[in-house]
């Protein structure tokens, strides 16, 4: 006899971390919304009057406050089941096994299709311009895109590069850099994680890092697309919210579709530039994608 297991119990904790250690947008996530129903959540924005001139005859003046609430819709639904037969569970010597599919699924589609999503999406807001990137300009340029941004505070924006982008900041002639090989292991590491005080993020899977795609199956990237050097972000600009992701792992009966095991999987959120902050996310293009 079978015990019935929910393997997504088992493998709950191991999901939550791929998904979270995997994804290069997760520091855009927002831990609280204010909900209004299923698929709908506010997001509140104050504006106020500044100083007048003070009378000495006593009294103050009588500042302005204004609020207002833009409503953000989720759009992002996003679903798979996958049916392994029992025997070919067993004739794989256990490739096709729950925790294998998970592991693949999750890493190979759920995860860079997430941030292939969010990506695209930041594509569309702020500015944009089409560069060629080299050792020699590409301090300079960074430096002059993330001017207008860093008023947000160089702790609150993160640059995503190319490897392109980031082999060109390794090998800029603009900087000195001191190498430190470790004693014993031989671990040279040249890579740009920071530049004044503004973190940067290579986003070393090209397949994620264009301006659209076609999400029919799965994710590849749409005709026209254009390949990104690199985008700098200001996370209070954004808002990227995932409501739920539902997982689900069945032994042959616990459910009636077949002698074999089942898969379901459920990703549902969506990523937003806020109305008032659209200066905040800056894209560099390549040339298009034929």
């Amino acid at each position: 006899m079978v015990n019935a297991i929910n393997y997504a119990e088992k493998y709950q904790r191991e999901l939550d971390q791929k998904l979270t250690q995997g994804l290069l947008t997760a520091e855009l996530e927002t831990p609280n919304v204010n909900w209004l129903d299923a698929k709908t959540f506010k997001v509140p924005t104050v504006v106020t009057g500044g100083y007048k001139a003070h009378s000495r005859n006593g009294g103050y003046n009588r500042g302005s406050v204004e609020v207002t609430h833009k409503t953000y819709t989720l759009d992002f639904d996003r679903d798979v089941e996958f049916f392994v037969d029992r025997a070919d569970v067993d004739e794989s010597n256990q490739a096709a096994s729950a925790a294998n599919v998970t592991n693949v699924f999750t890493n190979e589609q759920a995860i860079p299709e997430t941030d292939a999503y969010r990506f695209s999406k930041l594509a569309t807001v702020g500015t944009s311009a089409d560069e060629a990137i080299t050792s020699d300009n590409v301090v300079a340029t960074l430096k002059q895109r993330l001017l207008p941004i860093r008023k947000y505070g160089p702790s609150n924006i993160i640059i995503y590069v190319s490897s392109a982008v980031m082999d060109a900041l390794e090998q800029s002639t603009k900087f000195t850099r001191n190498i430190d090989v470790q004693t014993g292991q031989g671990v040279i590491d040249t890579r740009v994680t920071a530049m004044d005080g503004v973190q940067i993020k290579e986003v070393w899977d090209s397949e994620r890092f264009y301006t659209a795609f076609d999400f029919t199956d799965g994710f590849t990237p749409d005709v026209g697309a254009k390949q990104i050097n690199y985008m700098i972000v200001a996370k209070p600009a954004v808002i990227a919210k995932a409501k739920y992701n539902s997982v689900y792992l069945f032994q042959p009966g616990q459910h009636t579709q077949g002698d074999g095991y089942l898969y379901q999987n459920r990703m549902y959120g969506d990523l937003f530039v806020m109305a008032e902050k659209t200066d905040g996310v800056f894209t560099s293009t390549i040339a298009a994608v034929v």
